[in-house]
């Protein structure tokens, strides 16, 4: 049946009342006109400042949209890029605003910043040879022309890029008391581990009846026969090299990480000193955190490390835990940067990746301090360094690390982790360093 008359002029008034609701809403939608540029980009850079990253980038992004040349809002997007870990889009944005910078005719500061942007952006995505190049195009510049903190800052990502050589010098007293029961007929003192991608050492060791080195597949190892209780030398040349692996890293990802464990990497799979894979506490986060291969399980653990876990140091002496088990890390929510590797290290073998602490030395300008960190083993890659602390270290280790010695003891009297000991307590920790371009 068809609609009444009385039905059809209901409809109708419903149908008027919604446009009249209506037509008030869509009146000030019309006069609510959009930001202007500058506005827009003054939104993008406070949203920047709370580290509302994806949302300083849609404001951004609209400003770009508006004014497509104008080489300052491509500026501001590679920053903002940068500081969000999204350095291809910063690259490109920098790049983008060399070109139309130039295209104009400019030749000013400008364009020093936006080389440095490009070489920022670089450096996060791991290019380093054209990091390089455009720390380079800003050094030659000059600190009047590019400007003292542009000038600067090209001068610490230089820094970060270049070989470099470490002299590094113990002076090891074998009559510290606190040393006495390590000794053997040799004492086995620690040595930066050779033969790394990234790192190559000389050793020369002065003031000994003789030594003998042992390279091993986890650590370097001089035994040293002193004479008497004589101070004696160890010398290493350190050089180090910037070392990407993400191209490795990005091919065991299309292979799924698939590939056998290695008899010599087997362990590493298994419980250590602190460290039981196949604690339910350990378990119920490896659960969460493991991915479809090794490399995605790795950032999927240090993303909950970053989440999770707070620098706190409590521990006045590097060669004690301030924890029984790993799992009280989990528990309380902190850690220094041993108990960082420790965890990251456990966390990776419950999830099936194996991984191993390492202990080294950090240089920054010229002061040094202990520092530890991790290597992951991926199929098809080999031993991979990464500071649980930096998730974008995984691959891609700063060149102002000394790799020295695997910290970790097989159970808690065992004595592998004797020869870094030795080099501490003989007061090796106070070392000497010089630092040059081979």
């Amino acid at each position: 049946m068809g609609e009444t008359a009385e039905e059809m002029t209901m409809k109708r008034n419903r149908i008027v009342a919604l446009v009249c609701l209506f037509v008030p809403i869509l009146i000030a939608l019309a006069d609510d006109e959009e930001p202007d540029v500058e506005t827009l980009v003054k939104q993008a850079d406070q949203l920047a400042r709370e580290k509302k990253f994806d949302e300083a980038l849609v404001a951004i992004r609209k400003a770009i949209q508006k004014e497509p040349n104008n080489d300052r809002w491509l500026m501001v997007a590679s920053e903002i890029n940068r500081r969000a870990g999204h350095f291809a889009d910063g690259k490109r944005d920098a790049l983008a605003a060399i070109r139309i910078h130039k295209e104009r005719g400019n030749n000013g500061a400008a364009l020093a910043l936006y080389y440095a942007l490009v070489a920022g952006n670089a450096y996060g995505n791991e290019e380093p040879e054209l990091a390089l190049e455009y720390c380079r195009k800003v050094i030659d510049l000059g600190p009047s022309k590019a400007g003292e903190s542009v000038y600067k800052d090209a001068k610490t990502y230089e820094d970060l890029l270049l070989k470099k050589t470490y002299t590094i010098t113990w002076k090891c007293d074998p009559s510290n008391p606190r040393h006495r029961k390590f000794i053997r007929d040799s004492i086995p003192v620690a040595l930066p581990k050779d033969g790394l991608p990234y790192q190559s050492v000389a050793v020369q060791i002065k003031g000994a009846k003789s030594h003998r080195i042992i390279k091993g597949e986890a650590n370097d190892v001089a035994n040293v026969v002193p004479d008497g209780d004589e101070t004696f030398e160890v010398i290493n040349k350190v050089t180090l090299s910037p070392v990407s692996y993400k191209a490795k890293l990005a091919k065991a990802v299309e292979s799924r990480g698939v590939g056998s464990v290695p008899p010599n990497v087997r362990p590493y799979l298994g419980p250590a000193d602190s460290i039981d894979p196949s604690s339910p506490v350990l378990k119920k986060v490896a659960d969460e955190v493991k991915g479809s291969n090794s490399v995605e399980t790795v950032r999927n653990i240090l993303a909950w490390l970053k989440k999770n876990v707070k620098y706190k140091d409590e521990s006045s002496d590097i060669t004690k835990l301030d924890f029984k088990s790993v799992d009280e890390i989990i528990e309380r929510g902190h850690a220094e940067c041993r108990g960082y590797t420790m965890l990251f290290a456990a966390l990776c073998r419950s999830a099936g990746v194996p991984a191993r602490p390492v202990w080294g030395v950090l240089f920054v300008g010229k002061a040094f301090k202990s520092h530890n960190w991790d290597e992951v083993y991926i199929a098809g890659v080999g031993w991979v360094p990464v500071d649980p602390q930096a998730a974008e270290t995984f691959g891609w280790l700063p060149i102002n690390r000394v790799r020295m010695f695997m910290d970790l003891r097989k159970s808690p009297t065992s004595e592998e982790n004797v020869p870094l000991l030795n080099l501490l307590f003989m007061n090796g920790e106070k070392l000497q360093f010089e630092q040059s371009r081979p």
